[in-house]
């Protein structure tokens, strides 16, 4: 059955992007309500105002659409919400991007504040178009980032060094009020909270879209079996069909995940 509502909205988008820049800033005007607008994590953001701004020629043209009734600026205020009261979970992540506050768009800068339980593990991830700053405000985290490997090749290539092997080294580092870390764009890295107390951090991205990749649920999301076996060697004893269908079904999406040793310690639930 065709939904309706998606095609009629479709329909407008449509009309929207073939507009002229005046059409477009009016069409947003007309949608978004200064009295009721401005975006916090846990809301969409009008597609309207977001083909608006993509099509706006100049910064005038991105005033008449963002400020409709000055001095109102709920256009380009953001909330970072905390919803990490549930016992048992890591932490939680509100995100500042170009998919949920459209006056980023055209900037190349992104947000993020992280409410890191504890024991919570930010899981290892690589944010693939952007470089991050982390820095934490409250509490303590021990942030780590996996090098990047250089074995002068890759395969067993005539004249060319052997491939490396064993664990890829990493640097870590405890931060704690005010500290900050860098973190490479498309680089694997962690923060986990060691304390019983919560831990709480900013971080700015020079892209408006940073993207997250989890490299676990990424490795073992929707690949052959096949494919992941022979990626580690080979080795039916580490890993086989029934171990990598277990994996499967038990690695978590959330931003963070109890770390259970670290639980025990705390008297946690995990």
């Amino acid at each position: 059955m065709v939904n309706f509502l998606t095609l009629a909205h479709a329909v407008t988008l449509i009309a929207i992007a073939a507009a002229s820049p005046l059409a477009i800033q009016q069409s947003a005007i007309q949608q978004s309500n200064p009295s009721t607008s401005g975006f916090n994590s846990n809301t969409d953001a009008s597609p309207a105002l977001k083909a608006a701004l993509a099509g706006a020629a100049s910064y005038h043209d991105r005033q008449a659409i963002l400020f409709t009734e000055p001095p109102n600026a709920a256009n380009i205020t953001f909330t970072f919400i905390n919803n990490t009261v549930t016992d048992g979970t890591g932490g939680t992540i509100a995100l500042s991007t170009v998919n949920n506050f459209p006056a980023l768009i055209g900037t190349e800068v992104a947000m993020a504040v992280g409410f890191v339980n504890p024991c919570g593990l930010n899981v290892p991830h690589s944010h693939p178009r952007a470089n991050e700053f982390l820095t934490v405000i409250q509490g303590e985290l021990v942030a780590g980032l996996v090098l990047e490997l250089n074995d002068g090749s890759f395969g067993h290539v005539i004249g060319q060094p052997a491939p490396v092997k064993g664990p890829i080294p990493q640097v870590n580092v405890t931060l704690s009020n005010y500290k900050g870390m860098l973190f490479p764009q498309g680089e694997t890295h962690f923060q986990f909270n060691p304390t019983c107390e919560p831990a709480l951090f900013v971080a700015a991205f020079d892209s408006s879209d940073p993207g997250r990749t989890q490299i676990a649920r990424n490795f073992f999301s929707n690949m052959p079996d096949e494919m992941l076996i022979a990626s580690i060697g080979n080795d039916l004893e580490v890993l086989d069909a029934k171990r990598i269908a277990k994996f499967r079904d038990n690695i978590p999406n959330a931003f963070a995940v109890v770390m259970e040793e670290c639980a025990v310690r705390c008297g946690l639930p995990h």
